[in-house]
């Protein structure tokens, strides 16, 4: 087995799943093993060199001899349990104390002092900025605490460190040479190792990247594509405005395509039917119950020949559950459907019909402004019961405006607060704008929500039909 692949079978699992735990796992380990090999050999100079230092300096000895007992015991630890930071600084609060066997040589001027820092800058590198410089800063009081004894003559270390063999003194030079040369050795190493892995990632990245790009892409095609579909299938803006003049269409998807859609048939050159639905979703999901309701809408009033306007929606219900399988009996099925308004108005009789599924009406003759309440039921969906559809039917005036919405305008996020604008603001706005000409009225209702949206993403589709009848 190589040094490279012994290490790494040391490093504890969990710091392999991170790139830089992984890069500290593997300095972690290689410097531990240096530096039990010269705690090792630092036992052996004393019995070689000077068997007479194991009973003059009992503390140093001591404090080697447990050291070296330890690192084989937290390495094991580390490999089976992680916790690298917390062994680190075992073993730097253990080499700590033991560093004040100084006092017993040299002091101040005793080379052991070299490895204060040397293990410093080691906890820096193995564990974290905290611990390295938390123990910094205690080898920095130490070495003052030391100086200030040599200082007030609490003991002789000049004289004590003359009689240290210089041997020992070459030794420890050479040693702590050799494992600062170790540790920047396979700090480097790693870093190299860690770089390479960060520039493989970034590679395969960019790779994805540019995957999800063309993914992208095709997916903006097709809805795009989409989009086109769905405005051959809805009625034109332009065949609305020419049967109705003075009306506007407020229409804003909050993607590509729409969940909102409205529908137009004129009966004759005096009745005509519009419609202003919210199907369930948004995006291209609610595009296709779209494509679904106008179609119905056509099979429905077109096909059949069905006016009447609590009768079309009975009709384009029971369309829904059967087109989408919303039967009881059935094992798959879509419980989607729509909230949908309907109104017929007649010219000659100056008469509106107006029928709801869910979503109200607003009516305003000379300022004063009235709510059409809807029918609680829903198009489509699992039936529950009957549903009815109820008729309002108004006498209008002239210069009598009718608004027609889904949710979106007011379930918009905006405002200092971020709230949403809400219906009771959205009647406020219908208020102050319903005497303006009708391309005013459309600017106003774009100004006013994109201003309260400021920087905030669209939520849903937004659709507001007005006519002045």
């Amino acid at each position: 087995m190589s040094l490279s692949s012994f290490i790494e079978s040391l490093i504890y699992p969990k710091d392999k799943e991170n790139a830089e735990n992984h890069l500290k796992g593997r300095f972690f380990v290689g410097s531990f093993i240096v530096f039990l090999l010269l705690c090792a050999s630092s036992l052996l100079y004393y019995p070689i060199a000077e068997p007479e230092a194991i009973g003059t300096q009992p503390v140093l000895f001591t404090f080697n001899a447990i050291l070296c007992s330890l690192m084989v015991g937290l390495v094991w630890l580390y490999k089976k349990r992680g916790g690298r930071i917390i062994i680190v600084n075992i073993i730097t609060f253990f080499g700590f104390l033991g560093s004040f066997g100084v006092l017993e040589g040299g002091g101040i001027y005793s080379p052991d002092n070299i490895w204060g820092a040397i293990i410093s800058a080691w906890v820096f590198l193995v564990a974290n900025r905290i611990s390295g410089i938390i123990w910094m800063v205690l080898t920095v009081v130490e070495y003052i605490v030391i100086y200030y004894l040599d200082v007030i003559g609490w003991s002789n270390f000049n004289e004590r460190q003359s009689k240290v063999d210089s041997a020992y003194l070459l030794i420890n030079l050479v040693l702590a040479a050799f494992f600062l040369l170790v540790i920047i050795m396979l700090y480097e190493k790693g870093k190299e190792n860690f770089l390479k892995i960060i520039l493989a990632s970034k590679k395969e990245l960019e790779e994805k990247s540019k995957e999800l790009e063309v993914k992208n892409r095709d997916v903006t095609d097709s809805i795009n594509y989409a989009k086109r579909i769905q405005y051959a299938v809805l009625p034109q803006e332009e065949t609305i405005y020419r049967s109705i003049p003075l009306s506007f269409i407020f229409y804003k998807p909050k993607d590509i395509v729409s969940g909102d859609f409205f529908w137009f048939h004129e009966i004759n050159k005096e009745e005509y039917l519009l419609v202003c639905a919210d199907c369930t979703g948004h995006g291209v999901p609610g595009a296709f119950m779209t494509v679904i309701g106008s179609s119905l809408l056509n099979q429905t009033v077109i096909d059949n020949k069905i006016y009447k306007p609590s009768d079309i929606l009975q009709e384009l219900d029971k369309l829904i559950n059967f087109t989408l399988k919303q039967q009881k009996d059935m094992d798959v099925s879509v419980q989607d459907g729509m909230d949908i308004t309907l109104i017929k108005v007649n010219k000659l009789k100056k008469e509106v019909i107006i029928t709801s599924a869910k979503r109200p009406v607003i009516f305003i003759r000379k300022r004063e402004l009235q709510e059409i309440k809807a029918s609680k039921f829903s198009l489509g969906g699992m039936r529950t019961g009957e549903k009815i559809f109820k008729e309002d039917v108004i006498n209008f005036e002239e210069d009598d405006m009718l608004y027609l919405f889904t949710d979106g305008y007011a379930d918009q996020f905006g405002g200092e607060k971020a709230k949403k604008f809400s219906s009771k603001r959205l009647r406020e706005l219908f208020l102050e704008i319903h005497r303006l000409p009708m391309s005013e009225q459309k600017q106003k209702m774009a100004e006013t929500i994109g201003n309260w949206q400021g920087d905030l993403e669209q939520i849903d589709d937004m659709l507001v039909i007005g006519i002045k009848l």
